[in-house]
């Protein structure tokens, strides 16, 4: 593959085909039919905080109507943190339309940094020297258990590590530390979450998958997503490239590989496009897609916890990039079996939980969105209410025991313990 140093993606692999990012875009015809399901717009009924309001500016910004400069660009910015990158519009538009991708795409152009520097500097060293990151979190964590970690809270640049205080589970836990298997059948990639700050749940999701496969690991493995969100896209192909030739070489390339991560789980689904102009890469990019399975594919018929949940019970979305991928649908058909007439089922238009990481996106309205949640949550007098994120899942818990202590949050791989 020859050299691909470019920040912008080449095409789009939409629903309906491949198309340039410029095509997308104006296939939008304003029909305002993804206004109603979009929670920035129901926290914010603007035309600037709707889907189709998005599309425009963009489509404005690509023409060069609309110019990147100091009066626009507070704007701007506003614009593309209002989105939560949910991918609800895309499902409710007739043409499917991936506005979410747009924002990523508005985001590059803008070379906006959206997240706190330090955080940014600091979550971007778990790809560039993974051995210090896992340090530096081994380090934050011991500093929490001690109740020192709130001051660093005050120091300029790391108000982020007061929201950090308030997510972080409570009791300790011990280190996710796996046997390593020979002639695996699976790959496991745990999400950071996972890993470092809920290790009983990537145990839990490695017990439940060894118990009928030999489980090989990557430990502490960058996914790309950050970098893809966040970052630079030349980093997060980079990144994505290795994980493909890393697969390619265990088990002859055949071995599914299983997130804990909905939004790990989307972003691989969608990385051919990253490849666009590169045939041999796009096909390896589309195996490499086509072996990714969420945790749902392990558990058994019958999990082994799951009448200790208090009922009734729910599912609320909070999915980076995709809103009905085909993990999403399997867990809930799995809580509607397991829960029957304990299961409320609601439309797509519901509330959702705050997607992974938004929380720490800088001028949001994160609060308003989780607020929102908690009523939809409370209306049904729902107890426990499953996520398909360890992240999601703390900082709805966050948002529960601060409005709603009658319900908690957990993560669908606990229904096996």
């Amino acid at each position: 593959m020859r050299k691909n140093k470019t920040g912008k993606l080449a095409a789009l692999h939409t629903p309906l085909g491949v198309r340039s990012v410029y095509d997308s875009v104006c296939f939008c015809n304003r029909c305002g039919m993804c206004s109603p399901v979009c929670p920035s717009y129901a926290a914010q009924p603007k035309e600037a905080t709707s889907p189709r309001g998005r599309n425009q500016a963009f489509r404005l910004f690509l023409e060069g109507k609309l110019k990147n400069n100091a009066r626009n660009r507070r704007e701007l910015v506003k614009l593309i943190t209002s989105c939560t990158l949910c991918g609800r519009c895309s499902r409710a538009c007739p043409g499917q339309i991936p506005t979410a991708q747009h924002m990523l795409e508005f985001r590059r152009r803008l070379r906006a940094c959206l997240l706190p520097r330090t955080l940014f500097v600091g979550l971007r060293l778990r790809q560039t020297a993974p051995w210090l990151f896992e340090w530096g979190v081994r380090c934050g964590l011991w500093l929490h258990r001690v109740k020192v970690l709130p001051f660093i809270g005050v120091l300029p640049g790391f108000g982020w590590v007061k929201h950090v205080c308030e997510l972080l589970p409570s009791r300790r836990q011990k280190p996710f530390m796996p046997q390593d298997k020979t002639r695996p059948t699976r790959i496991y990639l745990p999400s950071l979450e996972a890993q470092f700050i809920l290790p009983d749940l990537a145990r839990s999701v490695y017990d439940t998958a060894a118990k009928k496969h030999r489980v090989c690991v990557w430990k502490n493995t960058a996914s790309g997503l950050f970098e893809y969100v966040y970052g630079d896209l030349a980093r997060a192909r980079k990144i994505v490239r290795g994980l493909i030739i890393r697969h390619s070489q265990t088990g002859n390339g055949k071995l599914p590989l299983l997130s804990d991560s909905i939004d790990v789980y989307n972003f691989f689904k969608q990385v051919p496009q990253l490849f666009e102009g590169f045939p041999t890469w796009v096909q390896k990019a589309q195996h490499f897609a086509d072996c990714v399975r969420f945790v749902c594919d392990v558990l058994p018929k019958k999990p082994a916890q799951a009448g200790a949940f208090a009922k009734p019970v729910f599912m609320m979305s909070s999915a980076l990039l995709a809103d009905d991928s085909p993990a999403q649908i399997q867990a809930g058909q799995i809580l509607h079996t397991l829960f029957k007439k304990n299961f409320v089922q609601c439309g797509y238009t519901h509330a959702q939980a705050v997607p992974a990481g938004y929380g720490f996106v800088k001028d949001t309205c994160a609060p308003a969105y989780e607020l929102e949640a908690v009523r939809t949550l409370a209306k049904h007098q729902v107890q426990t209410v499953f996520v398909l994120s360890g992240l999601a899942a703390l900082e709805l818990d966050l948002a529960l025991r601060r409005f709603y202590p009658a319900a908690r949050a957990e993560h669908i791989a606990r229904l096996n313990g």
